[in-house]
Protein backbone atom coordinates (compact mmCIF):
# COMPACT_ATOMS: atom_id res chain seq x y z
CA UNK A 1 0.00 0.00 0.00
CA UNK A 2 2.95 2.21 -0.49
CA UNK A 3 1.76 5.78 -1.65
CA UNK A 4 -1.54 5.37 0.11
CA UNK A 5 -1.49 8.77 2.18
CA UNK A 6 -4.38 11.05 3.29
CA UNK A 7 -6.52 11.91 5.99
CA UNK A 8 -9.75 11.42 6.62
CA UNK A 9 -11.82 14.06 8.18
CA UNK A 10 -15.78 14.22 9.93
CA UNK A 11 -17.86 16.96 11.14
CA UNK A 12 -20.97 17.71 13.45
CA UNK A 13 -22.51 20.39 13.41
CA UNK A 14 -24.78 21.92 16.17
CA UNK A 15 -28.16 22.76 13.38
CA UNK A 16 -29.13 22.67 10.07
CA UNK A 17 -26.82 25.36 8.82
CA UNK A 18 -23.43 24.00 7.48
CA UNK A 19 -21.35 26.34 8.76
CA UNK A 20 -22.33 25.34 12.90
CA UNK A 21 -19.57 22.67 13.27
CA UNK A 22 -19.29 21.67 16.88
CA UNK A 23 -16.76 18.29 16.26
CA UNK A 24 -14.09 17.43 13.68
CA UNK A 25 -12.42 14.11 13.86
CA UNK A 26 -9.10 13.17 11.72
CA UNK A 27 -7.47 10.21 11.27
CA UNK A 28 -3.82 10.06 9.16
CA UNK A 29 -3.31 7.64 6.71
CA UNK A 30 0.49 6.49 5.77
CA UNK A 31 1.33 3.70 3.20
CA UNK A 32 -2.24 2.20 3.95
CA UNK A 33 -1.74 2.41 7.74
CA UNK A 34 -3.59 4.92 9.80
CA UNK A 35 -0.79 6.50 12.09
CA UNK A 36 -2.70 9.05 13.85
CA UNK A 37 -5.81 9.89 15.45
CA UNK A 38 -7.12 13.52 16.55
CA UNK A 39 -11.05 14.43 17.39
CA UNK A 40 -12.25 17.48 19.66
CA UNK A 41 -15.00 19.68 20.05
CA UNK A 42 -15.41 22.52 18.68
CA UNK A 43 -17.90 26.16 19.94
CA UNK A 44 -19.91 26.88 16.99
CA UNK A 45 -19.61 30.34 15.32
CA UNK A 46 -21.82 32.63 17.44
CA UNK A 47 -23.79 33.44 14.47
CA UNK A 48 -25.25 29.58 14.13
CA UNK A 49 -24.03 28.40 17.48
CA UNK A 50 -27.63 27.52 18.37
CA UNK A 51 -28.10 23.50 18.81
CA UNK A 52 -30.97 22.10 17.44
CA UNK A 53 -33.29 18.95 19.44
CA UNK A 54 -32.80 16.55 16.08
CA UNK A 55 -28.64 17.08 15.92
CA UNK A 56 -28.28 16.67 19.32
CA UNK A 57 -30.43 13.21 19.18
CA UNK A 58 -27.83 12.07 17.00
CA UNK A 59 -24.31 12.75 17.79
CA UNK A 60 -25.35 14.03 21.69
CA UNK A 61 -23.42 17.28 21.58
CA UNK A 62 -25.45 19.97 23.05
CA UNK A 63 -24.47 23.69 24.43
CA UNK A 64 -22.84 22.68 27.56
CA UNK A 65 -20.13 20.39 26.26
CA UNK A 66 -18.63 23.12 23.91
CA UNK A 67 -19.08 26.07 26.46
CA UNK A 68 -15.48 26.08 26.74
CA UNK A 69 -14.45 23.89 23.29
CA UNK A 70 -11.56 25.95 20.92
CA UNK A 71 -13.30 28.23 18.31
CA UNK A 72 -13.50 27.08 14.59
CA UNK A 73 -10.51 29.96 13.79
CA UNK A 74 -8.35 27.39 16.36
CA UNK A 75 -9.68 24.52 15.51
CA UNK A 76 -9.13 25.37 11.62
CA UNK A 77 -5.45 26.07 12.64
CA UNK A 78 -5.40 22.35 14.13
CA UNK A 79 -7.17 20.47 11.48
CA UNK A 80 -4.03 22.49 9.00
CA UNK A 81 -1.09 21.21 10.78
CA UNK A 82 -2.70 17.36 11.35
CA UNK A 83 -3.32 17.04 7.64
CA UNK A 84 -0.49 18.89 6.41
CA UNK A 85 -0.20 18.65 2.44
CA UNK A 86 -2.62 15.53 2.25
CA UNK A 87 -5.68 15.83 0.70
CA UNK A 88 -8.87 14.89 2.86
CA UNK A 89 -11.37 11.69 2.50
CA UNK A 90 -14.52 11.92 3.74
CA UNK A 91 -18.11 9.75 4.14
CA UNK A 92 -20.18 12.23 1.98
CA UNK A 93 -17.40 14.66 0.97
CA UNK A 94 -19.67 17.17 -0.32
CA UNK A 95 -20.92 17.79 3.17
CA UNK A 96 -17.90 18.10 5.50
CA UNK A 97 -15.98 20.01 2.64
CA UNK A 98 -19.33 22.61 3.11
CA UNK A 99 -18.62 22.52 7.10
CA UNK A 100 -15.47 23.69 6.67
CA UNK A 101 -16.73 26.69 3.91
CA UNK A 102 -19.39 27.49 5.91
CA UNK A 103 -17.49 27.80 8.87
CA UNK A 104 -15.04 30.08 7.45
CA UNK A 105 -17.80 32.25 6.18
CA UNK A 106 -19.34 32.80 9.68
CA UNK A 107 -16.11 33.50 11.16
CA UNK A 108 -14.57 35.78 8.91
CA UNK A 109 -11.88 33.57 7.93
CA UNK A 110 -10.51 32.91 4.39
CA UNK A 111 -11.10 29.20 2.90
CA UNK A 112 -8.17 27.07 2.65
CA UNK A 113 -7.19 25.64 -0.68
CA UNK A 114 -8.30 21.94 0.21
CA UNK A 115 -9.13 18.95 -1.84
CA UNK A 116 -11.97 16.41 -0.93
CA UNK A 117 -12.51 12.77 -1.79
CA UNK A 118 -15.49 11.17 -1.52
CA UNK A 119 -15.69 7.71 -0.21
CA UNK A 120 -19.31 7.37 -0.55
CA UNK A 121 -18.76 8.01 -4.20
CA UNK A 122 -15.95 4.91 -4.14
CA UNK A 123 -18.10 2.47 -2.49
CA UNK A 124 -21.11 3.62 -5.20
CA UNK A 125 -18.30 2.49 -7.76
CA UNK A 126 -16.69 -0.50 -6.09
CA UNK A 127 -19.30 -1.87 -3.93
CA UNK A 128 -22.67 -3.62 -4.84
CA UNK A 129 -24.64 -2.47 -1.65
CA UNK A 130 -28.00 -1.84 -0.38
CA UNK A 131 -27.12 1.50 1.23
CA UNK A 132 -23.57 3.03 1.06
CA UNK A 133 -23.83 4.96 4.51
CA UNK A 134 -21.15 4.23 6.56
CA UNK A 135 -22.29 1.91 8.49
CA UNK A 136 -23.26 -0.65 5.83
CA UNK A 137 -20.01 -0.13 4.23
CA UNK A 138 -18.12 -0.56 7.44
CA UNK A 139 -20.24 -3.76 7.86
CA UNK A 140 -19.95 -4.95 4.42
CA UNK A 141 -16.21 -4.93 4.61
CA UNK A 142 -15.78 -6.66 7.96
CA UNK A 143 -14.46 -3.43 10.09
CA UNK A 144 -16.50 -4.38 13.17
CA UNK A 145 -18.78 -1.91 15.12
CA UNK A 146 -17.84 1.87 16.02
CA UNK A 147 -19.99 4.45 17.18
CA UNK A 148 -21.38 6.19 14.39
CA UNK A 149 -21.78 10.22 14.73
CA UNK A 150 -18.62 10.30 16.51
CA UNK A 151 -16.66 12.14 14.74
CA UNK A 152 -13.64 10.56 15.78
CA UNK A 153 -15.06 7.00 15.44
CA UNK A 154 -16.36 8.34 12.07
CA UNK A 155 -13.15 9.22 10.88
CA UNK A 156 -11.18 6.18 11.83
CA UNK A 157 -13.48 3.68 10.11
CA UNK A 158 -13.76 6.32 6.88
CA UNK A 159 -9.97 5.58 6.49
CA UNK A 160 -10.28 2.22 7.21
CA UNK A 161 -12.72 1.57 4.81
CA UNK A 162 -10.62 3.30 2.41
CA UNK A 163 -7.85 1.57 2.80
CA UNK A 164 -9.90 -1.91 2.45
CA UNK A 165 -11.16 -1.12 -0.25
CA UNK A 166 -7.74 0.16 -1.84
CA UNK A 167 -6.21 -3.52 -0.52
CA UNK A 168 -9.50 -5.33 -2.01
CA UNK A 169 -9.30 -3.88 -5.77
CA UNK A 170 -5.51 -3.36 -5.81
CA UNK A 171 -5.54 0.43 -6.12
CA UNK A 172 -2.35 1.78 -3.80
CA UNK A 173 -3.34 5.93 -4.38
CA UNK A 174 -5.94 8.32 -4.71
CA UNK A 175 -5.39 9.05 -8.08
CA UNK A 176 -6.21 5.33 -8.87
CA UNK A 177 -9.46 5.02 -6.00
CA UNK A 178 -10.32 8.53 -7.65
CA UNK A 179 -9.62 8.54 -11.16
CA UNK A 180 -9.56 12.38 -13.07
CA UNK A 181 -12.94 12.69 -14.21
CA UNK A 182 -13.60 13.09 -17.71
CA UNK A 183 -16.35 13.76 -20.26
CA UNK A 184 -16.20 9.48 -20.71
CA UNK A 185 -15.14 8.42 -17.19
CA UNK A 186 -18.00 5.88 -15.68
CA UNK A 187 -19.85 7.52 -12.89
CA UNK A 188 -19.46 10.56 -10.77
CA UNK A 189 -19.38 13.67 -13.03
CA UNK A 190 -22.28 15.31 -15.03
CA UNK A 191 -19.81 17.87 -16.94
CA UNK A 192 -19.04 17.76 -20.62
CA UNK A 193 -16.02 18.79 -22.19
CA UNK A 194 -18.17 22.10 -23.09
CA UNK A 195 -21.90 22.28 -22.54
CA UNK A 196 -23.36 21.04 -25.35
CA UNK A 197 -25.09 22.93 -28.28
CA UNK A 198 -29.13 22.47 -29.23
CA UNK A 199 -28.22 20.56 -31.94
CA UNK A 200 -25.73 18.04 -30.22
CA UNK A 201 -28.55 16.63 -27.46
CA UNK A 202 -30.07 13.86 -28.18
CA UNK A 203 -33.64 14.06 -29.80
CA UNK A 204 -36.40 12.39 -28.03
CA UNK A 205 -37.59 8.91 -29.29
CA UNK A 206 -41.44 9.73 -30.80
CA UNK A 207 -41.74 5.34 -30.79
CA UNK A 208 -40.87 5.17 -27.08
CA UNK A 209 -43.56 3.87 -24.41
CA UNK A 210 -45.77 6.32 -23.89
CA UNK A 211 -46.34 4.25 -20.05
CA UNK A 212 -43.10 5.73 -18.96
CA UNK A 213 -42.93 8.61 -16.66
CA UNK A 214 -40.43 10.27 -18.78
CA UNK A 215 -42.24 10.41 -22.02
CA UNK A 216 -42.92 13.66 -23.16
CA UNK A 217 -41.11 15.13 -20.42
CA UNK A 218 -38.56 18.63 -21.04
CA UNK A 219 -35.79 17.43 -18.52
CA UNK A 220 -33.08 19.62 -16.88
CA UNK A 221 -30.30 18.44 -14.90
CA UNK A 222 -28.84 20.29 -12.19
CA UNK A 223 -25.98 19.08 -9.78
CA UNK A 224 -23.63 15.70 -10.37
CA UNK A 225 -25.06 12.42 -10.54
CA UNK A 226 -23.02 9.47 -8.60
CA UNK A 227 -23.71 6.64 -10.42
CA UNK A 228 -23.32 7.62 -14.20
CA UNK A 229 -22.40 10.84 -16.35
CA UNK A 230 -25.00 13.28 -17.31
CA UNK A 231 -24.50 12.53 -21.11
CA UNK A 232 -25.48 8.90 -20.43
CA UNK A 233 -28.61 10.13 -18.25
CA UNK A 234 -29.50 12.41 -21.39
CA UNK A 235 -29.03 9.83 -23.92
CA UNK A 236 -31.19 7.38 -21.79
CA UNK A 237 -34.14 9.91 -20.97
CA UNK A 238 -34.06 10.86 -24.89
CA UNK A 239 -34.39 7.01 -25.85
CA UNK A 240 -37.54 6.63 -23.18
CA UNK A 241 -39.07 10.00 -24.87
CA UNK A 242 -38.27 12.88 -23.19
CA UNK A 243 -36.69 15.63 -24.78
CA UNK A 244 -33.41 16.55 -22.79
CA UNK A 245 -32.33 20.68 -22.28
CA UNK A 246 -29.30 22.56 -20.93
CA UNK A 247 -31.43 24.89 -19.41
CA UNK A 248 -34.56 25.95 -17.17
CA UNK A 249 -37.46 27.68 -19.05
CA UNK A 250 -41.01 28.29 -19.79
CA UNK A 251 -40.63 24.65 -21.29
CA UNK A 252 -39.29 22.63 -18.26
CA UNK A 253 -41.36 20.34 -16.97
CA UNK A 254 -38.97 18.41 -14.67
CA UNK A 255 -35.55 19.10 -13.23
CA UNK A 256 -33.07 16.26 -12.23
CA UNK A 257 -31.60 17.17 -8.92
CA UNK A 258 -27.98 15.02 -7.68
CA UNK A 259 -27.34 14.45 -4.40
CA UNK A 260 -24.30 12.25 -2.67
CA UNK A 261 -26.47 9.40 -1.76
CA UNK A 262 -28.40 8.22 -5.36
CA UNK A 263 -30.64 6.26 -2.97
CA UNK A 264 -32.42 8.80 -1.79
CA UNK A 265 -35.59 9.07 -3.04
CA UNK A 266 -36.37 12.78 -1.45
CA UNK A 267 -35.80 15.95 -3.40
CA UNK A 268 -36.27 19.36 -2.09
CA UNK A 269 -35.62 22.70 -4.58
CA UNK A 270 -32.97 24.62 -2.18
CA UNK A 271 -32.17 27.53 -4.20
CA UNK A 272 -29.07 26.22 -3.76
CA UNK A 273 -28.46 26.24 -7.71
CA UNK A 274 -29.27 29.42 -10.10
CA UNK A 275 -31.33 26.19 -12.23
CA UNK A 276 -33.17 25.56 -9.02
CA UNK A 277 -33.68 29.06 -7.92
CA UNK A 278 -35.15 29.57 -11.49
CA UNK A 279 -37.40 26.48 -11.63
CA UNK A 280 -38.65 27.39 -8.23
CA UNK A 281 -39.66 31.17 -10.14
CA UNK A 282 -41.38 29.34 -12.94
CA UNK A 283 -43.00 27.42 -10.08
CA UNK A 284 -44.16 30.51 -7.92
CA UNK A 285 -45.67 31.52 -11.35
CA UNK A 286 -47.79 28.64 -11.68
CA UNK A 287 -45.35 26.38 -14.01
CA UNK A 288 -45.67 22.63 -13.64
CA UNK A 289 -42.21 21.49 -12.54
CA UNK A 290 -41.30 18.38 -11.23
CA UNK A 291 -38.30 17.52 -8.83
CA UNK A 292 -36.72 14.15 -9.41
CA UNK A 293 -33.95 12.34 -7.82
CA UNK A 294 -31.47 10.09 -9.29
CA UNK A 295 -32.82 6.84 -7.29
CA UNK A 296 -36.12 7.68 -9.66
CA UNK A 297 -34.26 8.31 -12.82
CA UNK A 298 -32.53 5.08 -12.51
CA UNK A 299 -36.36 3.14 -11.51
CA UNK A 300 -37.73 4.70 -14.78
CA UNK A 301 -34.49 3.90 -16.84
CA UNK A 302 -35.04 0.29 -15.40
CA UNK A 303 -31.33 0.23 -13.76
CA UNK A 304 -33.24 -0.11 -10.19
CA UNK A 305 -36.51 -1.49 -8.75
CA UNK A 306 -38.29 0.97 -6.36
CA UNK A 307 -37.56 -1.60 -3.41
CA UNK A 308 -34.04 -1.19 -4.18
CA UNK A 309 -34.12 2.41 -2.84
CA UNK A 310 -32.97 3.59 0.53
CA UNK A 311 -35.89 3.90 2.99
CA UNK A 312 -35.94 7.06 4.93
CA UNK A 313 -36.53 7.83 8.17
CA UNK A 314 -38.58 10.76 9.29
CA UNK A 315 -35.81 12.71 10.95
CA UNK A 316 -33.93 12.53 7.13
CA UNK A 317 -36.79 13.55 5.26
CA UNK A 318 -37.29 16.38 7.51
CA UNK A 319 -33.64 17.31 7.91
CA UNK A 320 -33.56 17.87 3.66
CA UNK A 321 -36.62 19.83 4.23
CA UNK A 322 -35.47 22.43 6.93
CA UNK A 323 -31.99 22.56 5.14
CA UNK A 324 -34.49 23.07 1.88
CA UNK A 325 -36.23 25.75 3.42
CA UNK A 326 -33.15 27.73 5.52
CA UNK A 327 -31.57 27.32 2.08
CA UNK A 328 -34.65 29.13 0.16
CA UNK A 329 -35.54 31.85 2.91
CA UNK A 330 -31.65 33.04 2.55
CA UNK A 331 -31.74 33.55 -0.92
CA UNK A 332 -35.51 35.35 -0.54
CA UNK A 333 -33.40 37.69 1.90
CA UNK A 334 -30.46 38.36 -0.30
CA UNK A 335 -33.28 39.46 -2.97
CA UNK A 336 -34.87 41.59 -0.91
CA UNK A 337 -31.49 43.30 0.40
CA UNK A 338 -31.11 43.97 -3.42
Amino acid sequence: MHGLNFTAIDFETANSKRGSVCAVGLAKVRNGVVVDTASWLIKPPRSVSEFSSMNISVHGIGPADVRTAPSWAESLQRILAFAGDDRFVAHNASFDRSVLRGACAESGLAVPDTTFHCSVKLAQRLLDLDSNRLPHVAKALGLGAFQHHDAGSDAEICAAAVVAIAQKYALHSLDLLWPAKTPTSSAGSHRYAKTPTLAELPRANGQADPSNPLHGQVVVFTGDLATMTREEAMGRIAALGATPANNVTKKTTMLVVGQEDASRRTVFLTAGSNKERKALQYMGAGQAICAVSECELREWFGLDRPEDSREETPADVLGTLESAVTGLLAWIGRRRVQ
